[in-house]
């Protein structure tokens, strides 16, 4: 049912006025013109069939039914602004929802996390590991990490960590397997698949070795579980170097040989919502994201990754 009563344009007008008692004050309350004030407050009086402010010399006084009317208004707007603020406290507590991959989370976030603790205890995280692109809206997520070239629609895409694809394997593997030395090499390995072929596919059609089969070997669903298999030396893997850069330093994995270059351009980026700013907790971990990945390149343990946006 359509409800009977003015706009809420007029009723700005008409409670800023009236509470200012002025119609200067309340154009500079409502950031607008002094005119457009006065043509608001006549057009609810031509509305309403009854004025509600009348001029008394350099000054503005409220009619009886414009003093009736300004204490409805006013508790009115005041129960609305109360309860907005309400559920923006609200939000603003709730905790940064991050859509991530199992794999960024377990290799790369998890371990720093403490980092983030000490310098935002306040903050709470929801860590979401998803293979999906989670519906920003639908699911109230707030940041969501994910690896590709950068292109979402409707997103916008900050790089964060970036680096080659290389094949993966522990030293335990390498001892009892056959020779692995080139990418043609591979042809006689077990590959560790990440939910399809197609990774092994273009990486080994971009090695040059486009003849070696990419089908062979165990699909897994989660590339956490990849990792576990390739540390467990079930096989070769295809992973981001800098990913698992702690298990190269401490040689629980090894790249088996020298990769030739890899030309397309795939990195972890974080990503949110276009044109819409993020809450402060969120934009506080962003920020922290990025000091992470900052350190690491000036440390020297990062390549180059190039910005993207969607």
């Amino acid at each position: 049912m359509r409800r009977d009563m003015p706009n809420l344009t007029q009723l700005r007008a008409f409670e800023a006025t009236a509470r200012h008692l002025s119609v200067s004050k309340a154009a500079a309350d409502l950031n607008v013109t002094h005119a457009a004030v006065s043509q608001q407050l006549r057009a609810l009086e031509d509305w309403l069939g009854f004025p509600v402010i009348r001029r008394a010399g350099r000054s503005i006084v409220l009619t009886e039914a414009g003093q009736r009317y300004f204490a409805v208004v006013r508790d009115a707007f005041d129960a609305v602004e109360e309860e907005t603020m309400r559920l923006r406290r609200a939000d603003e507590n709730r905790p940064v929802h991050v859509a991530t991959t199992s794999a960024f989370a377990s290799r790369w976030l998890v371990p720093r996390l403490p980092r983030f603790q000490a310098r935002a205890p306040n903050i709470q995280l929801l860590l979401n590991p998803s293979r999906e692109l989670l519906d920003f809206e639908r699911d109230a997520v707030d940041l969501g990490i994910r690896h590709g070239e950068g292109n979402w629609p409707g997103l916008e895409a900050e790089a964060l960590v970036g680096g080659r694809l290389v094949p993966l394997c522990s030293p335990a593997y390498l001892e009892g397997a056959p020779k692995l030395e080139t990418p043609q090499d591979l042809a006689n390995h077990f590959l560790l698949h990440d939910s399809e072929y197609a990774e092994w596919e273009l990486w080994l059609a971009g090695a040059g070795a486009p003849e070696v089969d990419a089908r062979r070997g165990l699909i897994f669903s989660l590339t956490t579980l990849s990792y576990q298999a390739a540390l467990y030396g079930q096989g070769v893997m295809l992973g981001l170097e800098q990913l698992v850069r702690d298990d190269l330093d401490a040689g629980r994995l090894v790249i088996p040989f020298e990769p030739p270059a890899d030309k397309r351009q795939t990195s972890y980026y974080i990503v949110h919502r276009a044109r819409t700013p993020l809450r402060p907790a969120a934009e506080a971990f962003r920020q922290w994201l990025i000091d992470e990945a900052q350190a690491d390149c000036d440390s020297g343990a990062c390549p180059p990754v190039e910005a993207g946006s969607a």
